[in-house]
């Protein structure tokens, strides 16, 4: 809620770039059709995927996310932050099984605001945690489909701009 107060507030003077083509929001407006709308464009909130492990998941879902576990298991090349998927194949990366050989994914509301849009190889993770913590900008999108041909991600630092809504319990098929 802080983040979009600052946004309407900062938005007369210095509007906002519109991130319109996240895929999650495509393809769910597809499907639920106007419930995709409920989503507040101005500010850049979206559905993304966030992969974990079920028991993780029952956390994130009870007691929110926690900056502070960032990168315990996995990677942080756009810095210590929540990661986010725009793809449920990039997501599913990161979910682990558990001992039943179920998936989990969380689908997440997240507020993007002010995003740093990145397409280098090797971005400096300070830099872009900088960014964001103390500079202009309230996220990054780490664009790796446009510099390696993959997925792009969505990196937040403060755990007050996501929202795990659902949790998507799978197995995979071969």
């Amino acid at each position: 809620a802080e983040l979009l107060t600052r946004l309407h507030e900062e938005a007369r003077e210095d509007p906002i770039a519109q991130f319109t083509d996240v895929k999650s929001i495509v393809a769910l407006r597809e499907v639920w059709g106007a419930r995709a709308d409920r989503l507040a464009e101005e500010c850049n909130e979206w559905y993304l995927f966030h992969g974990t492990h079920h028991e993780n998941a029952k956390k994130i879902m009870t007691n929110d996310f926690r900056v502070g576990c960032a990168g315990e298991n996995t990677g942080s090349l756009y810095g210590k932050g929540l990661y986010f998927a725009e793809s449920v194949t990039k997501a599913d990366e990161y979910s682990k099984p558990d001992q039943n050989g179920i998936y989990s994914l969380l689908l997440c509301r997240v507020l993007g605001g002010r995003v740093f849009h990145t397409d280098v190889l090797e971005p400096d993770p300070e830099e872009l945690v900088r960014s964001c913590i103390s500079g202009r900008y309230d996220s990054v999108c780490g664009d790796r489909e446009k510099c390696r041909g993959t997925y792009r991600e969505f990196v937040l630092f403060d755990s007050e701009d996501a929202y795990a809504e659902y949790e998507i319990q799978y197995t995979r098929v071969y």
